[in-house]
């Protein structure tokens, strides 16, 4: 494709939120789920030859295979933790890069672009109440210096989601609120932050199932949230974000890349080793001092609601 139509330019302006089908060939993704199987597998095989997993499970589908692993191990947080979050991997950079993407990303904001250094693989199990997350503003998990900066964020599924297997709501019109104080310890899991009922904007709550292929494009003041999984099966899912790099990421200190420029061509990240070059000039003492600022941002007033925020 390329870009986003008027008529959605509109909607996902004004509403928030935005749903298109067929933006990505699912094969896109093969690269990063052979690597998210490799970690899976490498996992299954020590602890196979550990005596504590009963077998291997190899022939289980992607979005089973972990299910029973995680239920047999008796510390499954290890490998939790490295199929959640922040992977720097060939597969990985291939997405964020992607031209169908891109295309409509600059259809929003411009041909400067910056693959934002918030980004996260998510595992969804079924039944797990810590990855219910509670209604949030993305804004609110990083530094207000960002508030002004529009975010293209992509919310992604690499399997089908569904209410299910909990896919995002969100708050159409919510995009339009300011940042919203967001409260420590939400959530079923109690480990998030996030939004009480009670400060939420008037709006309807919609859901967004996604098939493969297909993307959910939210705002960094959208507020959203995703359900729990009650399938038989994980809710893979990529969150993805885009910005002007000329405009505060509220991540600094932790480097993004340029994905696409038409003033500077030369900038652009040509192979995840580029990015990865990046890395080795964010020192670890600057990313524990941007973790303090976002600890020490003050609880936002809530506002007025009102005509003029509807």
């Amino acid at each position: 494709m390329s870009g986003l139509t008027p008529d959605q330019l509109d909607f996902y302006r004004t509403g928030g939120y935005l749903l298109v089908e067929d933006v990505l060939d699912p094969t896109v993704f093969d690269l990063l789920i052979a690597e998210i199987d490799a970690i899976v597998d490498t996992a299954a095989q020590e602890a196979h030859a550990a005596g504590e997993l009963s077998e291997l499970h190899a022939d289980l589908p992607f979005a089973k295979r972990l299910v029973h692993i995680h239920s047999q191990l008796a510390n499954p947080e290890p490998l939790l933790r490295q199929v959640n979050g922040k992977l720097k991997t060939e597969g990985m950079f291939a997405i964020l890069t992607q031209p169908a993407l891109l295309d409509i990303v600059e259809s929003v904001i411009g041909p400067e672009i910056l693959a934002h250094p918030q980004f996260n693989l998510r595992a969804k199990l079924p039944n797990q109440d810590a990855t219910v997350v509670p209604w949030h503003q993305d804004l609110g998990y990083l530094q207000p210096d960002a508030e002004e900066t529009f975010m293209v964020n992509f919310w992604i599924p690499l399997v089908d989601a569904t209410p299910e297997n909990g896919c995002m709501e969100v708050i159409a019109g919510s995009n339009r609120a300011p940042l919203i104080g967001h409260e420590h310890g939400l959530g079923p899991g109690a480990n998030f932050k996030g939004i009480t009922d009670q400060y939420l904007p008037p709006g309807e709550q919609v859901s967004c199932p996604v098939k493969v292929g297909g993307v959910l494009l939210i705002q960094h003041k959208t507020i959203h949230r995703s359900i729990p999984n009650h399938s038989d099966h994980i809710r893979w899912s990529l969150d993805l974000r885009y910005s002007d790099p000329a405009q505060p990421s509220g991540r600094d200190g932790v480097p993004g890349f340029i994905a696409r420029s038409q003033a500077h061509p030369e900038s652009v990240a040509r192979s995840v080793d580029d990015w990865l070059a990046l890395f080795e000039t964010s020192s670890p003492e600057s990313k524990r001092q941007v973790q303090a600022i976002l600890d020490k941002v003050p609880e936002r007033p809530v506002p007025e609601w009102d005509s003029k925020n509807e």
